[in-house]
């Protein structure tokens, strides 16, 4: 480990620009050296202002965003990206109603005129939707519905004209409301995954991520507490009413051993096995998805690369449903569970960046990556023999179970 480290970070030089203190601290715990001078740098890592970067970077310069990335990051440009791809009809192992809930973009015309034509003529509390700002993030702006006279009169006022603002994308999403909970609370993945290069198309996932609780058992009915339905530190520890002592995040070993031991309803080994796997389709339905529009606006000089996070949600049949992607994954990593999952996982990330980077530099294959070693590989257009198939099957429908009796789970079919 230390050789490699020393072989892709030390003498290659990293910029961080100052608001990236999190970033920092975790490059240098991994070894990288990090340069003051943007000119300098042959990888920059930019938390803001890097759009003015695009059109000065200099050759075999690489920066961690993709120029046109509001088609993953922003709500409404995810699920418009996602829909395209499902009706452009390329072959994929799941369908997107397998990971991402019924959802409408309010600002386009059509999807909205869809949204209320679907609706029941009498609103009813079984009904629920969640409405998200497209270019929110930290949960802020999120409602749960289930009366939509407001919104009718809005669409009847407005007509064909958005009923939110079309810079604002927002979108409404039908609600999961069986959540699995854990200590009877409404829970999250984050997992965080890398786009390092678009050709060769290479898409790697850390197969560690975290998992994140609500502070107040779940109750449907308190639409409004964010305690209850807000999976999100920041609007947890935000929140008037936050209990500080309550514990927030879990490491996914800890998840298994819940589901396993606690709850009767998986076997063990379940989030490795099975379920880190079924992610992994995920993201590889995401990336293939998204490839053609990251192209767009593509820097003359230089290249891009990225790490993102990833939200999901697990139904009570434990079915992962896609909720959002970061393109700042939280990364500061104060707590025993971050700090477990977050220096590792940037610190691979960018050798892996920076030996590809080089590879390119010299004409060499971009085969058999030395770097690469926790990170698993999703797509990898240079070796697709790297990548294992999923040992989830296509039609993954979660897990039926007798709750307290770990042997009589069993894949439905």
């Amino acid at each position: 480990m230390n050789l490699l480290r020393n072989l892709f970070a030390n003498g290659r030089q990293l910029y961080c620009d100052p608001d990236s203190r999190c970033a920092i601290e975790a490059f240098q715990q991994q070894g990288h050296v990090l340069t003051d001078r943007e000119q300098n740098a042959e990888i920059l890592w930019m938390r803001k202002n890097y759009r003015s970067l695009f059109p000065r970077l200099l050759p075999d310069q690489w920066i961690n965003h993709f120029p046109n990335e509001t088609i993953l990051v922003n709500k409404g440009g995810l699920t418009e990206t996602l829909k395209r791809y499902e009706q452009s009809g390329n072959p994929t192992d799941i369908g997107l109603a397998d990971f991402y809930q019924e959802s409408y973009r309010l600002y386009d015309p059509e999807e909205r005129a869809r949204f209320f034509a679907q609706l029941p003529k009498v609103d009813q509390r079984e009904n629920l939707w969640i409405y998200k700002p497209g270019g929110n993030s930290r949960g802020r702006g999120i409602e749960i519905m289930w009366r939509f006279n407001k919104l009718r009169r809005q669409y009847r006022k407005h007509g064909d004209r958005p009923i939110t603002k079309k810079s604002e994308k927002g979108i409404i999403q039908r609600y999961i409301q069986k959540p699995l909970l854990l200590d009877g609370r409404k829970s999250e993945i984050r997992i965080y995954w890398m786009i390092a290069s678009l050709d060769p198309f290479q898409v790697l996932m850390f197969p560690e991520g975290t998992v994140r609780l609500n502070s107040l058992p779940y109750q449907l009915d308190q639409f409004d507490n964010q305690l209850i339905h807000v999976t999100n530190v920041y609007q947890q520890k935000n929140h008037p009413d936050f209990d500080p002592n309550v514990e927030l995040k879990w490491r996914y070993d800890r998840l298994d051993h819940y589901l396993a031991h606690d709850l009767g309803i998986a076997p063990s080994g379940f989030v490795n096995d099975l379920l880190v796997p079924r992610l992994e389709q995920i993201i590889t339905w995401v990336a293939k998805a998204a490839r053609p529009g990251l192209y767009r606006d593509y820097p003359k000089t230089g290249e891009c690369f990225a790490v993102y996070g990833a939200d999901l949600i697990l139904d009570e049949n434990l079915n992962p449903w896609l909720t959002e992607i970061q393109k700042g994954p939280g990364l500061s990593f104060h707590d025993p569970v971050k700090r477990h999952v977050i220096p590792p996982m940037l610190g691979e990330a960018a050798r892996i960046a920076f030996e590809i980077r080089e590879r390119r530099r010299k004409g060499k294959s971009q085969k058999n990556l030395k770097s690469v070693e926790r990170y698993r590989w999703v797509i990898n257009e240079a070796e697709p023999e790297t990548v294992a198939r999923s040992t989830a099957p296509p039609d993954f429908d979660g897990f039926r179970h007798s709750a307290g009796n770990p042997e009589s789970v069993a894949l439905s079919s």
